[in-house]
Parts: C-alpha cells; sequence; structure tokens
C-alpha cells in the first residue's frame, strides 16, 4: 500500500503502474474524482444492464399480473372490454420502476462488492481523511520494483500487507 499526500502524485503513479503493464491495483481516495476515473481508464459499469433488465421484467409482470387476473377472473361491466389499456398501463409503469429500481440496487452492491466487512490488511486511516492510496497486489519478487517507482512518483510510505 503507498499513501500519497496528494493526488498529482496518485496519478504519477497510476500511470507509472501502467506504463509498467501492471492492472492489478486498487486505488483509495477521500472523494471521488474525475481525474483518477480518467487515468484509470476502467469500462462503464455494468449496472445499466442490470436496470434494463429488471425495468422489462417490471414491464412484463405488470401486464401479465393485469391481464392474467382478467382473464381468470372475467368480469363485464357495461359492455367495457375485458382488458383495457389505460389502467393496466399504470400498473406496468410502476412495476417498471420499481423493479428497475431494486435491480439497479442489486446490480450495484454486486459490482461494488458490498457489503465488504473486512477491510484491506495495509488499510492506512490517512485514506478516510487527505491522503491517497494505491494497493499493488503482485508477487514478493516485484514489491521493491513497485515501491521505488510509486515513492518516485511522491509516496509518502509504502507499507506490505504481511507487515501489518
Amino acid at each position: 500500500m503507498a499513501v500519497f499526500p496528494a493526488m498529482d502524485g496518485l496519478i504519477q503513479g497510476i500511470h507509472a503502474l501502467k506504463q509498467a503493464g501492471h492492472e492489478d491495483f486498487l486505488v483509495y481516495a477521500p472523494v471521488p474524482h474525475h481525474d483518477i476515473e480518467h487515468a484509470l481508464h476502467r469500462p462503464r459499469s455494468p449496472v445499466r444492464v442490470f436496470t434494463l433488465v429488471g425495468g422489462l421484467t417490471g414491464f412484463a409482470t405488470g401486464w401479465a399480473l393485469t391481464i392474467g387476473s382478467a382473464m381468470h377472473y372475467p368480469l363485464i361491466v357495461g359492455g367495457k372490454p375485458i382488458i383495457s389499456i389505460p389502467p393496466f398501463g399504470v400498473l406496468a409503469y410502476i412495476l417498471t420502476i420499481l423493479f428497475g429500481a431494486l435491480a439497479t440496487m442489486i446490480g450495484f452492491l454486486l459490482n461494488a462488492r458490498l457489503p465488504q466487512l473486512r477491510l484491506a490488511a495495509a488499510y492506512d486511516e490517512r485514506l478516510s481523511s487527505d491522503h491517497y492510496g494505491i494497493q499493488v497486489f503482485c508477487e514478493e519478487e516485484r514489491m521493491k520494483e513497485f515501491e521505488k517507482m510509486l515513492k518516485q512518483c511522491g509516496a509518502k510510505s509504502f507499507r506490505n500487507a504481511e507487515s501489518t
């Protein structure tokens, strides 16, 4: 875990790791920042697919529920059709929103790997207030190489997960 006092050093550290061909690392920051996102070049979140699938499921469920119940218990009132689009559409709309929101929350929790009950072994409390960190996962042989590289980028401290 390399701890940086400023975000400029963190960005340099990310670029140095990527230039070295190393992609197995995590970045810790007290607040989200768009410069970190640009430096990481992460792919788009798959949570939107969960939202789409949840919304379509809710839409189909709303129509199936209303049409199925109307067909199972047909009640003809005043010559009106058994399947009426406007009131059935309201329930389909509401279930689309409900299922889409629930699927979004489930997708977010799954992709964020939450809840995370244990912090990383090398986690530093300063990362929650005013410092930035990069946790590098590598073989023991390459540890010194990454330590030197990240200290040149401005890392204030560097500690091994096994030493904590």
